[in-house]
């Protein structure tokens, strides 16, 4: 059974996405910039769900695998254990991540694949903390890692496939600047 508590951080977290839409949206935009945006921020969201919320489902459980406990949150360590129905559904969660990177800026494939592991230890991190202090029943996995990063790389990859294809001018249409989301100088 969940209670209120366990839910702030994921009102906290929606409450930072529509901030970051706001401030994304204040200057003027084209049609395409627009669905950008309204899509990555739903998406968002959607992410923020499956990985911040309480669950009575532990989604990483797997029959035969012995977490490793570490006080109270289960844990797998060990890469590439347990493999299961969730770590493809990992990959393809990221999927959207990788293409909105490659409408926002060009990257290197290292680079991407930094900020994909980065991802990934962020949102297990997150899960790890969030357990430890408000019982959300969730796996802490190495895997969820691995996985993550490889769908934020196989969707920016399919990006920068389709910027040298015929669908470029797709792909010029949602990125919200010439090739780039945010300028270069931050």
């Amino acid at each position: 059974m969940t209670n209120f508590t366990q839910w702030l951080p994921y009102i906290a977290y929606v409450f930072v996405v529509l901030v970051g839409m706001g401030l994304l949206t204040s200057k003027k935009r084209t049609a395409g910039q627009l669905i950008t945006i309204v899509t990555f921020g739903v998406y968002l969201t959607v992410v923020g769900y499956l990985t911040l919320t309480p669950t009575s489902f532990a989604y990483g459980i797997v029959p035969t695998m012995e977490p490793v406990w570490v006080g109270t949150v289960p844990t797998n360590p060990i890469p590439f254990r347990g493999i299961e129905l969730d770590f493809y559904m990992n990959i393809l969660m990221m999927i959207p991540m990788g293409v909105y990177f490659g409408l926002f800026r060009q990257r290197s494939t290292w680079q991407i694949t930094l900020i994909g592991v980065l991802i990934g230890t962020s949102i297990e991190s997150t899960q790890f903390v969030l357990d430890m202090a408000l019982h959300m029943s969730r796996w802490v996995d190495i895997n969820d890692v691995i996985t993550n990063a490889a769908g934020v790389v196989v969707g920016y990859l399919a990006v920068m496939l389709l910027k040298h294809s015929p669908f470029k001018r797709v792909v010029r249409f949602f990125s919200l600047t010439k090739g780039q989301l945010v300028p270069q100088k931050i």
